[in-house]
């Protein structure tokens, strides 16, 4: 059974994700500024039918008001999220604390997570990768086990050697 300290891990490393994504929308967010304001500054206003750099500048600033969005509803989704703890013999989904091994015996730890995809996260100088349900390793690891092996349709495969 996890302990507490264990079980405390996993809020603190939702904590970092969420803090990561809040920092993404501040940079998402200060640039989809500056891109609508270059939009619609007077000098973007087209002079010839080639001169285009106000309507780039105006599908920049909506690429990043959609990114504003998915970082919004990331944020939300964990910070709603309940986290449960794992027993060993369990099988995996969302909350999961694994370690794996690679075929080159490469120690690989990951948190799967609803959101944060790509994120590394460094407790205690433990890199911890967040992974998602929506990315083939993710898949892959649903509803497997300790001792089961994950394999990826790229032929790579990872021993799961824990579970918290």
């Amino acid at each position: 059974m996890p302990t507490l300290a264990q079980a405390m891990n996993k809020h603190l490393l939702r904590q970092a994700i969420i803090q990561t994504l809040q920092q993404e929308l501040s940079v998402a967010m200060q640039a989809a500024q500056q891109a609508h304001d270059a939009a619609t500054h007077e000098q973007s206003k087209a002079e010839t039918q080639y001169d285009t750099l106000g309507l780039e500048n105006a599908y920049l600033a909506e690429g990043q008001s959609r990114r504003i969005d998915e970082l919004i509803h990331a944020i939300s989704q964990l910070e709603n999220w309940s986290i449960k703890d794992f027993k060993e013999d369990e099988e995996i989904y969302l909350g999961a604390l694994l370690t794996l091994e690679s075929q080159n015996k490469q120690i690989l730890r990951l948190f799967l997570a609803p959101a944060g995809g790509g994120i590394t996260i460094e407790p205690e100088n433990d890199a911890i990768k967040v992974i998602t349900p929506k990315t083939p390793l993710g898949q892959a690891l649903l509803g497997l086990s300790v001792e089961d092996t994950a394999k990826l349709k790229t032929g790579v495969s990872y021993l799961i050697t824990h579970l918290q």
